[in-house]
């Protein structure tokens, strides 16, 4: 199957309306979900498991599915994380405590599992378009969508409650799902992309995926928890946590591109690296600031760049690893993504509840350490610094 020349705009104008319908929903919810399971009768270590369990079962199934989705068309597979998510917040709506709320939350979160195929669907997609644009580009399109809506659904749960507000995003997801239908259909993987069992394996970047994993699971030890946190400590409504969120939206959409442009073709991940550079500022001026609106609102700006730097860790993982393992190799940042997650939010709940500042102060200490770690495994060589789209693949580099 061949591309024609208009697929790959077509492609992300799509994506991205796909992605800022479902921000707006998600937005509405999302990141009231720590504060809302609390409501319903959970303690703090309790939340985490609550967030852990899902996260734990995309640790298991995200590598397992991105070998699938390297011998397969990647649209089909994408579909079934949009109807998974629309399911997940349904249950989510009906459920009546904390225990009951877990099953629609595991099924939303286990519906990320089509993240790492999607990136993978780009990079099979973009033609000419290089990486290091496109995800910033479709990151940005996801936090434009959640710029006003964080805010939004904390005042709308302040009077309606979350149970109404999860009905709405789920009449959000169902719109995103119609334009996710109607992505333009990828090609079959190349005859010459299958390699040995041994082959694939050695064509993933191991190392670069562990250096994120040590990243990932220090910056959401200060995360995951991070709304309990301004809520006791600092004394802010679920309307502020909700307007802090928008601000973290806003960040990913004004760093992203900016960062995005600084990777682009540099053999170290010095972008990727500012991203969480920025995040550790943010963790410090909360713990010196955290009952000053203006700090707090610099800290979410910044705090934006994280989620930025993750699209920008699935370009880098695609730009190292071999042809023919795109989706298995951004599983692995998906892989690392998510059991950073398992990882760190029952600790930050057992931190938290020692003292509510332990989580922002070990994840302080420790990220330091992790860049360090990402600076070294992250480095290009000059195979990889070659920008090599799946377009020029497709046109005749089969050779190289």
């Amino acid at each position: 199957m061949e591309l024609s020349p208009s697929q790959p705009w077509r492609m992300i104008r799509l994506l991205i309306i796909s992605e800022i319908l479902w921000a707006l929903g998600e937005g509405l919810f999302f990141y009231l979900i720590p504060v809302y399971v609390q409501e319903l009768g959970a303690t703090p270590p309790q939340i985490g498991i609550a967030l852990g369990i899902g996260e734990l079962i995309l640790t298991a199934i995200y590598l397992p599915v991105g070998w699938v989705a390297d011998r397969l068309r990647h649209k089909p597979l994408m579909l079934g994380g949009w109807i998974a998510g629309l399911i997940g917040v349904l249950g989510m709506a009906v459920a009546t405590d904390w225990r009951t709320f877990i099953p629609g939350l595991t099924l939303y979160l286990v519906s990320g599992y089509c993240l790492p195929i999607i990136h993978a669907y780009v990079a099979r997609m973009a033609g000419p378009i290089p990486l290091e644009r496109a995800f910033p580009l479709l990151s940005a399109s996801y936090a434009l969508g959640g710029v006003l809506t964080p805010a939004l659904g904390g005042w709308l749960a302040q009077g309606w409650g979350l149970r109404r507000v999860l009905f709405l995003s789920a009449g959000l997801f169902s719109l995103s799902t119609l334009a996710a239908i109607l992505l333009p259909a990828d090609p079959s993987p190349s005859p010459l992309d299958h390699q040995s069992s041994r082959e694939f394996w050695r064509g993933i970047p191991w190392p670069f995926g562990l250096a994120l994993l040590a990243l990932f699971t220090t910056s959401q030890v200060g995360l995951v928890l991070l709304p309990n946190f301004l809520q006791q400590s600092g004394g802010w409504t679920k309307a502020h946590l909700g307007l802090f969120a928008s601000l973290q939206a806003l960040g990913t959409i004004l760093l992203g591109p900016v960062l995005g442009r600084w990777d682009e073709g540099r053999a170290r991940p010095l972008g990727l690296l500012s991203a969480w550079g920025l995040g550790w500022i943010a963790f410090l001026i909360l713990r010196i600031g955290l009952r000053q609106l203006p700090v707090v609102i610099g800290a979410m700006i910044l705090l934006g760049g994280i989620y930025a730097g993750y699209s920008l860790a699935a370009a880098r993982i695609l730009r190292l690893s071999a042809r023919g393992t795109r989706a298995t190799s951004s599983a692995l940042v998906h892989t690392a993504r998510s059991l950073a997650v398992t990882l760190a939010a029952p600790a930050a709940g057992f931190l938290f509840a020692l003292e509510p500042t332990y989580p922002l102060q070990v994840a302080g200490l420790l990220l330091p350490l992790a860049m360090g770690l990402t600076f070294w495994a992250g480095v290009l060589n000059r195979r990889d610094e070659a920008v090599l789209s799946v377009w020029d693949l497709e046109k005749g580099g089969h050779d190289l």
